[in-house]
């Protein structure tokens, strides 16, 4: 049986396992973190994986290795095992500057020895739109909303402070993770600035750029709501030719990992509270947008964790050229 590393931060890593188990494929991996406590062991499934110090790791042993949720690690790690002949996939933005490294979002098509997943939160818009490419995408403009899940566990954390010290009429002047107060707000700030940009704005601009290749303009602003889990967007797509909503959703309706609600009435569309632990990118609220020629509006939304852990999983899957049983 062919073998599989999975390395990095502990929670990531679990995400990643859960999306293979989940879907019936049962694998012969081994986990691996910078930081091990004695005895950390992942309960996932019905199975149970002992957590063990990547100083242990032999490279060799290895067919394939996922870098998850760990940069430092990847960074370290990533080269000199793609150098000992083992299939990288790498899901943290260790490997983000090096062009000839392809950006794969899906298992389709001929995969290289060394494949990049972008940021989650990319997978949420690159999954809705690339399947759109074949209609000849001119430019993009959205407006992402994003959970405090962005932050971790210290980011909802945060949220959870904050709204309990509101809601009992306390000052919670506690920011150290956002900006501003996050409870019963939004925050048009995610990242530092980088410039007019914040950080995720400019990482979601570079993402979509490598991934629909061509010369696509994209326009990305990103905010961050008062929700725990997930993430939401508003999305104009410009097309080089006519296209209309039933064009986009005749795609979408057949496109793996997409799930289209769409009903044009009260509810009848995918909200955040609805996508949270799911592995589909939802499309809703489709309709033309008049203020640009041959150009569709919709919102999407996903649980961006669920999203990189599905698209990892199908990875691995093709990339040991096996189904695992």
């Amino acid at each position: 049986m062919k073998k599989l590393a999975i390395l990095g931060e502990v929670k990531a890593v679990r995400e990643v396992l859960e999306a293979l188990l989940n879907k019936g494929k049962d694998c012969d991996a081994d986990v691996f973190a910078r930081k091990v406590q004695t005895g950390e062991e992942i309960d996932c499934v019905d199975k149970i994986f002992a957590v063990q110090n990547v100083v242990q790791a032999k490279a060799e042993d290895y067919d394939l290795a996922v870098f998850v949720g760990d940069e430092q690690l990847a960074r370290e790690y990533a080269h000199k095992w793609a150098k000992a002949g083992v299939k990288i996939i790498n899901a943290t933005d260790a490997l983000s500057d090096y062009a000839e490294i392809p950006y794969v979002i899906d298992k389709n098509g001929a995969v290289e020895s060394v494949v990049n997943v972008p940021h989650g939160l990319s997978l949420l818009i690159a999954k809705a739109v690339e399947p759109l490419k074949n209609f000849c995408i001119e430019s993009l403009r959205f407006t992402l909303l994003v959970g405090a899940d962005i932050a971790g566990q210290d980011g909802m954390s945060e949220l959870y402070n904050h709204t309990r010290r509101i809601l009992m009429n306390d000052n919670p002047d506690d920011k150290k993770i956002f900006p501003k107060t996050l409870a019963f707000n939004v925050i048009p700030q995610a990242g530092s600035f980088i410039g007019e940009e914040t950080e995720y704005e400019w990482q979601l601009a570079v993402d979509l750029k490598r991934v629909l290749a061509g010369e696509v303009k994209i326009h990305a602003n990103c905010a961050i709501a008062p929700v725990f889990v997930g993430a939401g967007a508003f999305v104009s797509v410009k097309f080089k030719r006519e296209t209309t909503p039933e064009d986009a959703l005749a795609i979408w309706k057949k496109t793996k990992g997409i799930l289209v609600v769409n009903s044009q009435k009260d509810g009848g569309y995918a909200a955040l509270t609805d996508v949270q632990g799911e592995y589909d990118v939802f499309i809703s609220r489709v309709r033309q947008d008049e203020s640009l020629e041959n150009a569709v509006s919709f919102w999407t939304a996903g649980d961006e964790a669920k999203i990189m852990a599905a698209t990892i999983s199908d990875l691995i899957v093709k990339m040991l050229k096996k189904e695992m049983k």
